[in-house]
């Protein structure tokens, strides 16, 4: 039987009143960071370590299941903190709070939370989390956004989840929440900046499994806003990078546009200044989308033909000649450019360029993680295009401080091959 004190109804939008135990052993040390992490509990204690989770904070186990970590997280907080263990299913949930009252756990406050809502108290949480649950989410824009709401200025969201890179699964959203669908790592990194969460870090090295991967965001210290991104890349005057673009060779082939964010805004010039009979394609990259039909700012845009990558290829139907190729913003993006950009080498004629403009990031920083920060290294950049068999032809002033432009061309002595035509 669960007694009021530890209990919140997914109807009742009050906080019941806490009673904490008198003597509870004081927590176990979070697991060194520097040391093996073998085992679930010993990664939930890292993570807390690492977030700066400890006595007296609170803490939302959010679709907690049976509750192995909630009693860890009761370990952490101690007897002067809380953890929530939220769950949609009741008989769970009593679960959980019996294993907490044996182990003396008066800490753990069950929360009958809802699909879209977990029904947490505004404000109250220093850390939510959620291990193998988001991929479940119907709708997971609303549940991020409630999550947000929950969490104090300056709380952690840490999701653990399962597949690194995209999404490879594309089910319906709707039937997520009753089915095994593995999500995609750069759909949630999207997701949790569109719903205001800033990115914090990947944290891999403090988890158990190989498997999974481990994100953590953060609700701004002060300001920032329910799906408002807080760190919105920096904008651009786009017509006048569309000026900038080399299109004086692309004759009667096609250009192939990919751009995000910001440069989302360049097609419409760039479509402006092609001939009317010139034909653009808008590339929709998989690392972007969260259904296979999604489609961003500024498309479907007249006269523009949509194709999406596949796999880290693009399915250009023979009738496409590229001239000319523009990515815009989105080059941060690419899990893994290698194959796109060598199918792009072989489609392009030995006049064909590449251009390439986006946020400067510094050497040395990891694709993945660099993905996630939304910038890239223009010294990367560089070198993917130089194993790919492009050179580069000349840089061009950025169109503001934050950003590089880059232009290539077909690297001399690499091999090319003609484009079929259509019959």
């Amino acid at each position: 039987m669960i007694s009021a004190r530890c209990f919140i109804a997914a109807a009742t939008p009050f906080l019941a009143p806490l009673v904490l135990a008198a003597l509870i052993a004081m927590p176990a040390p979070c697991a060194d960071a520097g040391h093996s992490v073998t085992n679930r509990a010993q990664a939930v204690k890292a993570l807390c370590e690492h977030l700066g989770i400890g006595p007296g904070s609170v803490v939302a186990d959010v679709g907690c299941g049976d509750g192995p970590d909630t009693l860890v997280f009761a370990e952490v907080v101690g007897e002067r903190g809380t953890v929530f263990a939220q769950e949609i299913e009741l008989a769970r949930l009593k679960k959980v709070i019996e294993s907490a009252d044996k182990r003396g756990f008066h800490q753990v406050v069950a929360v009958l939370g809802q699909s879209d809502d977990p029904r947490l108290p505004d404000a109250s949480a220093d850390l939510i989390y959620m291990n193998r649950v988001f991929h479940h989410f119907a709708r997971p824009r609303e549940m991020l956004q409630r999550l947000w709401a929950d969490l104090k200025p300056g709380g952690f969201l840490v999701i653990v989840d399962q597949e690194k890179g995209p999404l490879t699964d594309w089910a319906p959203l709707e039937s997520r929440e009753k089915q095994h669908h593995w999500t995609g790592e750069t759909a949630v990194v999207r997701l949790a900046r569109e719903a205001g969460f800033l990115f914090h870090d990947v944290l891999d090295d403090r988890w158990h499994e190989k498997a999974p991967f481990v994100l953590a965001f953060r609700r701004p210290d002060r300001g920032g806003r329910i799906g408002a991104d807080p760190e919105a890349p920096r904008a651009f005057d786009p017509w006048a990078v569309a000026r900038a673009l080399p299109l004086g060779g692309v004759a009667n082939r096609a250009v192939i546009f990919c751009g995000l964010d910001g440069g989302r805004y360049v097609l419409p010039g760039l479509r402006n200044q092609l001939p009317a009979g010139a034909r653009l394609v808008d590339v929709i990259p998989e690392e972007w989308m969260i259904t296979r039909n999604e489609l961003p700012l500024h498309a479907p845009w007249p006269g523009v033909e949509i194709l999406r990558t596949d796999k880290g290829t693009l399915p250009l139907p023979d009738g496409i000649e590229p001239g000319l190729v523009v990515v815009m913003d989105a080059y941060h993006r690419l899990w893994n450019p290698g194959k796109l950009l060598t199918q792009l080498r072989q489609r392009l004629p030995a006049s064909g360029q590449v251009v390439v403009v986006d946020r400067v990031g510094p050497e040395g920083e990891s694709r993945r993680v660099a993905g996630h920060w939304r910038r890239i290294a223009p010294a990367q950049v560089i070198a993917d295009m130089a194993q790919a068999g492009f050179s580069l032809q000349r840089t061009v002033r950025a169109p503001v401080r934050d950003r590089f432009f880059l232009v290539f061309g077909v690297a001399e002595g690499a091999s090319t091959r003609p484009t079929p035509r259509a019959r």
